[in-house]
């Protein structure tokens, strides 16, 4: 099961190696969830990684309490999430979800799509599948904002996609649908 571990943001790779290094078990992993995003340099669009939930390092165990303790070694600010005074993992569905959403390396990779009158349709990457979650569209940015489902609510992430074309929608096709409604 995945738990959240709170730190500064800003210390997460810190925290995440440290972790790996002095406490962590053969059979757990440390993680920091990360998103492929392009941004202009100079005038050009670079790909960049940046953390998908700043301030928080993931750790997958099946001995949530035994992890507490041994997190007391590590000498930063490290708060494992809890409900009340129980740790609490993630829901399974949210485990999924971001599962989904990522790949192996716990990245989420790029996408890609087009914009054909007013509905967005995504090709390639992470985010194919995911259009009607999309609760904003940052087309010159190359962002869009979704919901996540982290810990029983609904999280703002901020993920990369690039509109590669704006399609007119085919003029036949909505004469069609118009008359099919009628």
């Amino acid at each position: 099961m995945w738990y959240v571990i709170q730190v500064y943001t800003g210390q997460e790779t810190e925290i995440a190696d440290r972790c790996r290094n002095r406490i962590i078990e053969k059979s757990e992993d440390v993680f920091i969830p990360l998103v492929e995003r392009m941004t202009k340099v100079r005038g050009e669009w670079v790909q960049v990684m940046t953390r998908l939930f700043p301030g928080y390092v993931f750790i997958e165990t099946d001995s949530p309490g035994d992890l507490y303790m041994r997190l007391k070694q590590i000498k930063a600010m490290t708060k494992l999430l809890k409900t009340g005074e129980e740790i609490t993992p993630l829901y399974k569905e949210e485990e999924e979800y971001l599962k989904n959403l990522q790949d192996k390396e716990h990245v989420v990779r790029y996408s890609e799509g087009y914009i054909e009158g007013d509905r967005l349709v995504i090709t390639s990457g992470a985010l194919r599948g995911y259009e009607g979650k999309i609760k904003k569209l940052l087309r010159h940015k190359r962002l869009v904002v979704l919901e996540v489902p982290l810990l029983g609510r609904e999280v703002e992430v901020t993920l990369g996609l690039g509109v590669v074309e704006k399609r007119q929608e085919n003029l036949c096709d909505k004469a069609d649908r118009t008359r099919k409604i009628d």
